[in-house]
């Protein structure tokens, strides 16, 4: 797995991001010097994860326009575009987002070549059908991500690129998103059909796409089409059959062992990003307290509010393994700590990603902590997805208590009981409760929903307020006094001012990158609003 990462940061060197949607990079592969032999296969295949290094995409990029925007979190420091995210006031043009667009079709770019040239290639019928299906699973994951970040029916969709189109890159958007996802669903159909099911012991494999990746995702992209067009709620709930009647997925025993390295290739995982402490995802480093209490380059980008934290029903297991509130005890280099922060806006940490912090070694982490990578991968699409999506799918066909089974499933394992007649405000807080700071959750669920009155509202936290910190030294410097009343309980406060500017029709997507619009010949247009 070491090698596959240091493979993945050898290709990103190679990559440009200007232009309309890709710049074709120097040292990039042609039809005369390549495409002979199953070695150029698995370079071309190994290629097209190059979002997975990038902290413009997996890092923060994303998830800045995924998590900050919704009422469970705050920007924890001052970061000016960052801040103009959380109050829809970004150009696009920040360094943090705006190689989102043209990295996407970077990779659609590499899918299209794998498509149209392997099939021509003299090598094994298994090499050449997993290459085809890694290319369809990430040109549809491209194009998902594509069209829940910038696509609705107002402004238009994504412009299809697929593998017949080789010079003239230059199309019009589609008029409505619903193209665009279709699009994607596609791929992933075509990526289920040709791939085989995950196994862990095919080391090879570890971090590529498999079957239950391609469905789960399908199933995913009908979700939020649904939206759209009503018929998708079925074509939902069916991808999600097809993962679960293939019985090889489960839930971990515990909610936190979802985010344990010992389960990064668990029952629980479909899709992820593979991370160690070469490279991977950086978002452990990103949503990690400013400075890490003097240990680490922690950059305290997310700051969780006191709504997410109340939100959960009491007994939910789920706020124990996700949050860390003043006087929460976790591991951190070899110790038992507190938690206590004199520089948290909210009071809150998101406790989620931090198994690899706990060891006194540091042996699970990027010595760079300018590259904060860990030995945990970053969850992208778990089991408990393929349930709550299928039980909302059902809810919204066949009305309340259709998704009962589901969601007894996930509520089992978080320590609560089943819900009778499960309506869709019951399958709404059980999304919350499951997937608080993990990516395409809480946003894009008040938007998908239309509850924008959650998003418009002041947020608050619990600031802890007169708080020492140890400044002696010893084990214990960075830390609270240990002399200290870790039972007080301090005031609430606003930590960030209501939002009345959010519009859900321009607000719910993001500018395309300006630099995108004006290389584009005129084919594309800013969506609305922005």
């Amino acid at each position: 797995m070491k090698k596959y990462i240091i493979a993945l940061i050898m290709v990103f060197a190679l990559v440009g991001c200007e232009d309309f949607l890709i710049e074709e990079p120097k040292g990039e592969p042609t039809v005369a010097n390549f495409w002979k032999t199953e070695a150029d296969v698995t370079s071309a295949t190994t290629a097209l994860y190059i979002l997975n290094n990038f902290q413009g995409i997996y890092g923060r990029g994303i998830h800045l326009y995924s998590l900050i925007p919704s009422d469970d979190f705050v920007v924890g420091k001052s970061k000016t575009q960052i801040q103009e995210i959380k109050d829809f006031a970004t150009s696009g043009t920040g360094s943090y987002t705006r190689d989102i667009w043209p990295m996407h079709f970077i990779v659609v770019k590499r899918a299209n070549d794998i498509i149209r040239n392997i099939p021509e290639m003299d090598i094994a019928a298994e090499v050449r059908d997993f290459a085809l299906g890694e290319a369809y699973f990430m040109r549809g994951l491209a194009y998902f991500q594509l069209s829940v970040l910038y696509g609705d029916d107002h402004s238009g969709g994504i412009p299809i690129i697929n593998e017949t189109i080789e010079d003239d890159f230059f199309i019009e958007r589609p008029a409505s998103v619903t193209a665009s996802y279709e699009f994607a669903a596609e791929n992933f159909q075509k990526a289920a059909d040709l791939l085989p099911y995950f196994d862990a012991a095919d080391t090879d494999k570890l971090g590529r796409p498999h079957k239950n990746a391609a469905l789960g995702y399908l199933a995913r992209t009908h979700l939020h089409n649904a939206e759209f067009d009503a018929s998708s709620w079925k074509k939902a709930s069916d991808a999600c059959d097809l993962v679960i009647v293939s019985a090889k997925n489960d839930l971990e025993p515990n909610f936190g062992d979802a985010f344990k390295i010992a389960s990064n290739w668990g029952p629980e995982y479909l899709w992820s990003v593979p991370s160690n402490t070469v490279g991977g995802s950086m978002f452990m480093g990103a949503s990690l307290e400013n400075r890490a209490w003097g240990k680490y380059n922690g950059w305290g980008y997310f700051a969780p509010t006191l709504e997410l934290y109340e939100s959960y029903e009491s007994g939910d297991e789920r706020r124990e393994a996700t949050l860390l509130a003043f006087g929460d005890e976790f591991d951190f280099f070899g110790f038992t700590r507190q938690y206590g922060s004199v520089i948290n806006l909210t009071g809150f940490q998101l406790k989620k990603y931090l198994e690899p912090y706990g060891t006194a070694d540091a042996s699970h982490l990027n010595p760079n902590g300018d590259h904060p990578s860990t030995d945990l991968n970053l969850p992208l699409l778990r089991y408990s997805h393929i349930l709550l999506m299928k039980a909302e799918a059902l809810i919204m066909q066949f009305g309340n208590g259709a998704g009962d089974a589901e969601i007894k499933l996930v509520r089992e394992r978080a320590g609560l009981g089943a819900i009778t007649g499960a309506t869709l405000d019951d399958l709404k807080a059980e999304r919350r409760a499951e997937f608080a700071g993990e990516l395409f959750g809480r946003y894009e669920d008040l938007c998908r929903w239309g509850d924008a009155i959650k998003i418009t509202g002041a947020l608050n936290g619990q600031k802890h307020v007169g708080l020492v910190i140890d400044e002696q030294e010893g084990d214990n410097k960075g830390f609270p006094l240990l002399s200290t009343d870790f039972t007080q309980i301090f005031p609430t406060s606003e930590v960030w001012a209501p939002r009345p500017q959010f519009d859900i029709e321009i607000h719910r997507i993001w500018p395309i990158p300006p630099n995108a619009i004006s290389t584009s010949n005129g084919t594309l247009t800013q969506n609305i609003g922005w």
